[in-house]
């Protein structure tokens, strides 16, 4: 066997040693992509379950934001305060969780709410007054055109009015 024969042969060593090693590393890369987006998902719950935790557990807190939806003006200044602050840090969420959308660490499914909900609260008066005096200024600009092109494409939200039984009420 030559000098050459014998580097031949290393390299076919070399290579058939390399193929598992790059399969493993292949497995390995999809399971951190598959634990990232769980991760993902779980932050995002934890995150809208604690902002939204503060109205669920008082109502008075509840009523602010009822009240501030509908109408920011016919709030006090505390209370405009206490409503701006709630709903800039549900813009600022869904801000953070649009960037782990576009990174495809999100899935659609899971994003199809948080859409629905940024077009609900942009569909209120206290929602758009919030998003265009602090939210459209202080976030993201890939977010905020994602957010008006959202509001231009037509696409329907949530209606607040059902849901809180205003139609009901009214006949």
């Amino acid at each position: 066997m030559t000098l050459n024969d014998i580097y031949l042969v290393s390299q076919v060593v070399a290579v058939a040693a390399l193929v598992p090693s790059v399969l493993y590393l292949a497995v390995q890369v999809r399971q951190n992509t598959l634990q990232a987006r769980a991760n993902a998902a779980y932050q995002f719950l934890e995150a809208t379950g604690s902002i939204n935790a503060v109205p669920i557990g008082n109502k008075q807190t509840a009523g602010v934001i009822r009240r501030g939806l509908e109408d920011i003006s016919a709030l006090d200044p505390d209370e405009r305060l206490q409503f701006s602050w709630f709903v800039g840090q549900h813009f600022t969420t869904h801000g953070t969780v649009y960037a782990l959308y576009r990174n495809k660490t999100l899935p659609e499914s899971q994003w199809h709410p948080i859409k629905k909900d940024i077009l609900t609260l942009m569909t209120t008066n206290g929602g758009r007054t919030v998003w265009d005096g602090f939210a459209a200024k202080g976030l993201s600009p890939d977010f905020v055109a994602y957010v008006e092109s959202l509001l231009e494409s037509g696409e329907g939200s949530y209606s607040l009015d059902e849901m809180l039984g205003v139609k009901e009420e009214a006949q």
